[in-house]
């Protein structure tokens, strides 16, 4: 790990992840003990032919790859951590799984399809949940009151937000492939992205 993260920023950055995945985790089980068989097709969106069209998951290819590729371009320090193996990343690859699947099921299955009853375009779906989710993901960075990083964060992630809508409906408002999509993109730049809010330390590089 590198000097330029102390081990209270690392302790600090892991109890919050920990404290997320609980949380998140308490939601998954809560959700699928209530309806075990609603859980998996519903929320999950996991259906026998979730695999037939190739063009679903070629689109979903190209936003994984085009997150995490913008990512670590725009922060150095989630670029140069990267293919760290520590206790950390353990801890990512958990808070990975059920913010995949957590966020998905909120951000794409309930708000869109409440939109849908709404009678909202599939645009103005998109747009919506884009925007929604950017804001989410922004809010933790106006907190510190770094507004250089905020606005790129939450732009960012708009547009991350809005691909994933579109994935959404493409797949026939099934949330498998976003999920799987969402659970690909924070199993690689997380814990270190956390790492960065909390340090405060987006530009630094190994040494």
């Amino acid at each position: 790990m590198s000097e330029l993260t102390t081990s209270s920023e690392r302790n600090k950055t892991g109890w919050i992840l920990i404290t997320i995945a609980t949380m998140l985790t308490a939601s998954i089980i809560f959700w699928f003990f209530n309806n075990p068989e609603g859980f998996i097709e519903n929320l999950i969106g996991y259906k026998r032919d979730v695999f037939s069209n190739i063009f679903i998951w070629i689109f979903t290819a190209f936003i994984v790859v085009g997150y995490i590729a913008y990512t670590i371009i725009a922060l150095p320090f989630v670029k140069a951590h990267v293919f760290t193996m520590s206790w950390l990343k353990v801890i990512g690859i958990r808070i990975a799984i059920v913010t995949g699947i957590v966020e998905e099921v909120i951000f794409r299955h309930l708000l869109m399809e409440y939109l849908l009853t709404n009678a909202f375009s599939d645009l103005k779906q998109i747009l919506i949940s884009g925007i929604v989710f950017g804001i989410a993901h922004g809010v933790w960075v106006l907190l510190r009151g770094d507004w250089k990083i905020a606005l790129p964060v939450i732009l960012s992630t708009t547009i991350l937000g809005s691909l994933l809508a579109m994935l959404y409906i493409m797949t026939g408002r099934s949330t498998f492939a976003p999920i799987v999509a969402h659970m690909l993109i924070n199993m690689v730049i997380e814990p270190w992205l956390m790492l960065s809010a909390v340090s405060g330390k987006w530009d630094s590089k190994l040494k």
